[in-house]
């Protein structure tokens, strides 16, 4: 990935803009800054950079959510689970084909496009959250260290455990947190990370700052309706750009 200055004002704009959506949602900067990064550079270096800009973004989660930390016991076991599952997915970022990724994210963007038009989110029972929690971990482990992104899949489980409001962003920015963490950890030891693209994430973590504390601000602010039905527009083209340029790529590749 050739560094240059367009490149680095694109990276704050979308910084930026996934930091204010998570600030206002508790949620959603992966996905929103992987799918739009990926349609601007290929989707490994895509998903290495997130991986140095996400601790600090659930950071700044974590320490306004804390006094919700309670919610902490339920997770235990699907934590676990998703670092196990975390590992194998920073892997196969590393070894599949960037057609493969391309298609694959856009897949799974516009599965949350889709699945977000849902109303009511499915409740289960204790002892079903109990048998899914290890599959859940590692389902989302792998999304998360494959495709950068993982919302959809944890969002999912954790409303349907009956978990609402704060303690929800508690539970989702921790498990974001310990998965990055992870991710990290596994991509350095594969080599992946370059001096200038460490300098670059962590430059990156202002306009991340910035980004978030202005969502915190806007929230109650906006029509959470409306605010939306805009990033699910912007995501769905996103969707559509990754699918048409992988599927084009591996036409050519394997053509």
């Amino acid at each position: 990935m050739e560094i240059d200055p367009g490149l680095v004002a694109t990276l704050v704009l979308v910084v930026l803009v996934a930091a204010a959506v998570n600030g206002v949602a508790g949620f959603g900067f992966a996905l929103v800054m992987v799918a739009s990064l990926a349609v601007v550079i290929e989707p490994r270096p895509a998903v290495v950079l997130l991986s140095l800009i996400t601790p600090a973004i659930q950071t700044f989660q974590l320490r306004y959510h804390w006094a919700f930390r309670g919610v902490v016991e339920r997770l235990r076991t699907m934590l676990a689970a998703s670092v196990v599952g975390t590992i194998i997915g920073a892997n196969l970022l590393v070894i599949l084909p960037g057609y493969v990724l391309a298609i694959a994210l856009g897949l799974f963007t516009l599965w949350y496009v889709v699945g977000s038009l849902r109303r009511s989110p499915m409740l289960v029972t204790e002892r079903t959250e109990r048998r899914i929690a290890p599959a859940v971990g590692a389902l989302a482990g792998i999304s998360n260290g494959t495709l950068g992104a993982s919302g959809p899949i944890l969002g999912s489980y954790l409303l349907a455990i009956g978990l609402t409001g704060r303690h929800f962003v508690f539970a989702i920015s921790l498990t974001f947190m310990v998965m990055s963490i992870i991710r990290l950890g596994t991509l350095a030891v594969l080599g992946e990370y370059t001096l200038a693209l460490v300098v670059l994430g962590l430059g990156l973590a202002l306009p991340a700052w910035v980004g978030q504390r202005l969502g915190f601000w806007l929230q109650g602010r906006l029509s959470a309706t409306a605010f939306q039905r805009v990033i699910l527009v912007a995501l769905l083209a996103a969707s559509a750009n990754l699918l048409y340029r992988g599927f084009t790529q591996a036409i050519a590749a394997l053509g």
